[in-house]
């Protein structure tokens, strides 16, 4: 036919089934009798076996849960009719009651009718029949045949609210019909299972952002990272540290070494053996191999970082997770993870991650007397504010931004801020003061967050705002705090400070940074940074809001050191075990 074809508002992904691609032989050998072939098969082992052929392994189903998306239940699962029909026979369900498809069956929860999925565009797929079963006779839900479990899952569908829903009486809506759940084996993929493979399938980046194609490349430090499922994050992030050369040089040539000399007894539990194996892969050329396919060259399969990330994602219940992830608090997350590994080795002498370390300088002036206090602050990652000036909204499109350039956002870092209500020590009354904060020193490798977001109603959200960075050399000299000047006096030292030595562990700035851009006040930004050990924004975050009613919240916490509670010997002996100073 010439007619054009109705607008597809579901698109229904099929599995190409195996056994037309490949032949299969399938057999059991007895390891007991030296391997031999079983010819007669017990019926529990076949059982055995089937279970574990349709078997979905662990890693699978961490992908799935990355790649799924969230079922929920509806109403009309709830207070079912259900009455079989008159020549309902579970025999019939092995086939469509209208055509001869024989897989991708779906059964009506109201009558049994068992019908085959939606026709794709290219006509493969189903003939409609199970739909075309909805429009007859209304009856709203069913479950995909082959994809029932034991445990009580499969695929359902709601027509009425045309998508994929959640059953939780299935096992009730089942046994109207005589069929047990727990007899049930699952023989098909389910429709999360077939979005997978569809997804990890699609050639995602192999073309830019005007459709130009990648070319392949391979051979050692061109190793690409597989994706994971939402693992953007960690690969982007990987391929930068390692790219960097204190990195590569402590990782990568002595991979083998550490291999024979580690004494953790399990290699997947060693944060340093997954470093060096990771080094190892992308910089040994080993795995950046072309592959060939028809005559024509396609590109490296690359490695899968699984291992790597269950180790250093092993305490964090995010980065554990299949979700989508900020790569900023993941690299933040990363050098804490190093930087406890490394003490363990030469007493950190060998830690990479020094090269991000670097301080600010904070210059804080009266405005009444005009003397002057310095002060500094070492870091190893910045944030930077960006400007945010909208463009004119166009209805129906997201609102788009100004492009803003990076050395705008330093200059807004730098920018003098003021402080009302501070409490000069010279003046011994409140008066306004100027704060500005600027470089002390800098890093060999500058790592930079522009947060480019906001909060609305405590739910970050991502602003579009396009930032130009320089292709050249970046100067930041004009950033760079110089110290005490001739001809300033500095404020007078009040009687509670403490003297260098005896200064507790500075707060993570970045994250500072981070909680001052949600709304929150600086002390109480600084106080939940302290409480939580500079473990990062998330858990600071959860600190304030749990402790939002406390009556010294915005206090300064300003205790002396001496004043803490004596350590416990034991505790403090077993923390520097771990490779922890003493003072610390």
């Amino acid at each position: 036919s010439d007619e054009r074809p109705t607008k597809l508002t579901k698109l229904e992904i099929v599995e190409e089934p195996e056994n037309e691609q490949y032949e299969f032989e399938t057999f059991v050998r007895c390891w007991g009798c030296s391997g031999a072939r079983l010819d007669i098969v017990p019926e529990d082992v076949q059982r055995v076996v089937h279970a574990v052929l349709h078997a979905v392994e662990a890693s699978k189903g961490s992908e799935i849960k990355a790649w799924a998306e969230e079922v929920t239940a509806c109403s009309h699962f709830e207070g079912l009719t259900q009455a079989p029909a008159a020549d309902f026979s579970s025999e019939a369900l092995h086939q469509c009651s209208m055509c001869d498809k024989r897989d991708n069956l779906w059964m009506c929860l109201s009558c049994g009718h068992a019908g085959c999925g939606r026709k794709q565009y290219d006509g493969s797929g189903g003939n409609n029949h199970a739909i075309a079963h909805f429009e007859q006779t209304g009856h709203r839900v069913s479950v995909k045949l082959g994809t029932i479990t034991p445990e009580g899952t499969a695929d359902a569908y709601c027509y009425a609210c045309d998508d994929n829903k959640l059953n939780p009486h299935l096992a009730q809506h089942l046994q109207a019909f005589g069929i047990s759940v727990t007899a049930q084996q699952k023989t098909e993929k389910s429709i999360a299972e077939l979005q997978l493979d569809y997804n990890l399938k699609f050639d995602f980046s192999m073309t830019t952002a005007d459709g130009t194609q990648l070319q392949p490349v391979a051979g050692p430090g061109l190793t690409g990272l597989r994706n994971l499922g939402n693992s953007c994050y960690l690969a982007s992030v990987m391929q930068c540290v390692l790219g960097i050369d204190r990195f590569r040089d402590r990782y990568f040539p002595s991979a083998a070494d550490h291999f024979l000399a580690c004494s953790q007894l399990h290699p997947a539990q060693c944060m340093l053996c997954q470093l060096h194996k990771l080094a190892n892969g992308l910089w040994s050329g080993r795995y950046a191999v072309l592959e060939t396919e028809d005559g024509k060259t396609q590109h490296q399969r690359g490695i899968s970082p699984a291992h790597f990330k269950a180790m250093v994602a092993r305490d964090h219940p995010e980065f554990a997770s299949m979700r989508q992830q900020d790569a900023f608090e993941f690299l933040q997350h990363l050098n804490k993870q190093i930087d406890i590994a490394e003490r363990s080795v030469e007493g950190g002498a060998l830690n990479p991650t020094s090269v991000f370390d670097f301080t600010t300088e904070e210059r804080l002036q009266c405005t009444k007397c005009n003397r002057v206090r310095y002060t500094t602050q070492k870091s190893s990652l910045l944030s930077l504010p960006v400007a945010k000036r909208p463009l004119t909204a166009v209805e129906g499109a997201p609102q788009e931004f100004e492009p803003v350039q990076l050395a705008e956002s330093f200059g807004m870092m730098t920018a003098n801020e003021t402080v009302d209500g501070y409490m000069c020590p010279a003046c011994e009354q409140p008066t306004t003061a100027v704060k500005s904060t600027r470089f002390a020193t800098f890093p060999k490798v500058l790592a930079v967050q522009v947060r480019r977001f906001e909060f609305v109603n405590w739910v970050p959200q991502k602003l579009e705002i396009p930032v130009q960075v320089p292709q050249g050399p970046i100067e930041l000299g004009a950033y760079r705090g110089q110290g005490l000047q001739p001809g300033e006096e500095a404020l007078p030292e009040t009687d509670d400070q403490l003297p260098a030595d005896a200064q507790p562990e500075p707060v993570d700035e970045s994250v500072v940074a981070q909680l001052e851009s949600m709304g929150f006040p600086r002390v109480r930004c600084i106080k939940a940074v302290k409480k939580t050990g500079n473990t990062g924004a998330e858990p600071a975050m959860n600190w304030i809001f749990e402790h939002m009613d406390d009556p010294d919240i915005d206090a300064p916490d300003s205790e002396p050191q001496g004043m803490a509670a004596a350590a416990d010997p034991a505790a403090v002996e077993q923390l520097m075990a771990m490779g922890f100073p003493q003072a610390r």
